[in-house]
């Protein structure tokens, strides 16, 4: 139930109408009698358009930022709406990360595994990743809308959560769905190339990324990855405590590293000394990511006793580095790494277990053009196969995808074909796979459906290498 009902309690402004809002709504076709509607500018629809709709379902009051004459409801004007929503979502819910420690953990990659491993480090920890996001069907992919983030938020309040921890994504951040969160800490994986459709350039995507750490309180904690952009973290808050950590340097350092059967063991040196610990986990990627959680955790006053024991037992989220013995010795890996750096890891760490490396993967639609080839060159460079698919093609022509995925392939001399139905090229690279081979399947992961033209269908990277793998042992 939500904590201040009437409009006039929702930081929208003064002389507001003492109107009772049963809930904040930001798409027309889910209003309920008693919303309130947010009109959301966007890049392919405008809110504005549809506040009409909204109030025919039973909003009693809009939020906009331009007019919206003849409507029967009251419309409060505000210079922006986005940023309205994310004020009165946290007022809505009586501001609940004022009363958990709340950790944002931002990069182009690994935010999703260090989110999973901090609700496994942190004692009481309410955790929102891209998996749960898809599970539950929560808005947008990684970081949900304000009101969905501060509801879950206020459940983690009243079950008796002490931490919440979140990826905030730049997309997250800069459309302002995580203003007003009250954070206690913030974690900086990696920066490299990505979502430059949405932001343009770089340095806006740069920008976008640091406004989580101009959002800390003096005080609070930043931990930050060597390889991330450490000095500009210093300059967007220079009253935090920042504690970088990387393999071999930074304040948390892993040393000494021994790939085992079943995980990794290694030296972390850092604030409490040198300390041989083992993480059942494998992937120098996946080393990194623990050390983020772990700085938190002790960061936030977990002791050492506490976080050996746990860091012995971490797992995985679902589709990160998932492996798959075949029946005749070769091995498939499925793997959610969707842009040039997380697939040129994956491929890397890779290399030296393969015979022959093979990689099934595509590039989404009505996104960043310019990664296709930079992707297929990586691809070319490393793998000795390249299998080009169907990523999401969206409303995007798939062949023209692949056509320029293929053009990075054939610039740096690789070896690849073009198959487009995405079962049909993962069955084609498992079946050329040969004992010692290792066969990738990157860019969806955890994803349960594809998104083509026509819609969402049911599809899974994990389930389908599972059964054909199955189907190949017998």
């Amino acid at each position: 139930m939500p904590f201040v009902p009437y409009l006039d309690e929702l930081s929208l402004g003064e002389g507001l109408p003492r109107v009772w809002v049963e809930g904040l709504a930001w798409d027309s076709r889910k209003v309920r009698p008693g919303d309130l509607f947010f009109a959301l500018p966007g890049s392919k629809y405008d809110g504005h358009a549809f506040a009409a709709e909204a109030v025919r379902r039973g909003a009693v009051a809009v939020v906009a930022e331009r007019p919206l004459p003849g409507l029967p409801v009251p419309v409060i004007l505000v210079p922006n709406a986005r940023t309205a929503l994310a004020q009165a979502a946290c007022a809505f819910y009586g501001h609940p990360t004022r009363k958990l420690s709340t950790i944002g953990v931002t990069g182009t990659n690994g935010k999703t595994t260090v989110v999973h491993f901090l609700g496994q480090l942190l004692p009481a920890c309410e955790t929102i990743t891209t998996v749960r996001v898809e599970e539950e069907g929560l808005s947008c992919v990684t970081t949900p809308e304000a009101p969905d983030l501060q509801r879950i938020a206020a459940e983690a309040v009243r079950q008796g959560q002490k931490f919440l921890a979140f990826e905030a994504s730049s997309i997250g951040l800069a459309q302002h769905r995580v203003d007003g969160v009250h954070f206690r800490a913030a974690v900086f994986t990696s920066f490299a190339r990505d979502h430059l459709d949405f932001h343009g350039t770089l340095e806006a995507y740069l920008d976008a990324k640091l406004r989580l750490f101009r959002m800390l309180p003096e005080g609070a904690v930043a931990v930050v990855n060597v390889r991330a952009p450490v000095e500009a973290v210093r300059a967007a808050a220079p009253k935090v405590r920042l504690l970088t950590y990387g393999l071999g340097r930074g304040d948390l350092r892993a040393l000494r590293l021994r790939e085992e059967k079943g995980g990794t063991l290694l030296l972390v040196d850092g604030p409490f000394g040198p300390k041989e610990t083992f993480l059942p986990v494998q992937g120098l990627h996946n080393v990194e990511n623990a050390l983020a959680a772990l700085g938190v955790a002790w960061s936030l006053g977990v002791g050492w006793p506490e976080l050996r024991e746990r860091l012995s037992t971490l797992t995985l989220p679902p589709g990160r580095f998932v492996r798959f013995r075949l029946s005749h010795g070769a091995e498939a890996v499925v793997d959610f790494a969707h842009n040039p750096e997380a697939l040129a890891r994956m491929l890397g760490e890779l290399r030296p277990r393969a015979r022959r490396l093979l990689v099934v993967f595509g590039c989404p639609g009505e996104a960043d053009r310019g990664k296709r080839a930079l992707m297929g060159r990586i691809a070319g460079q490393i793998a000795d196969l390249v299998v080009i698919t169907a990523d999401n093609p969206k409303t995007e022509d798939p062949r023209r995808i692949a056509e320029e995925v293929a053009q990075g392939v054939c610039a740096v001399g690789g070896l690849f074909t073009v198959i487009l139905d995405r079962a049909e090229a993962i069955r084609f690279a498992l079946e050329q796979a040969r004992p010692g081979d290792v066969v990738l399947v990157a860019g969806k992961g955890h994803e349960r459906r594809q998104i083509l033209a026509q819609g969402a269908v049911p599809f899974s990277d994990l389930a389908l290498v599972q059964e054909l793998v199955g189907s190949f042992s017998k």
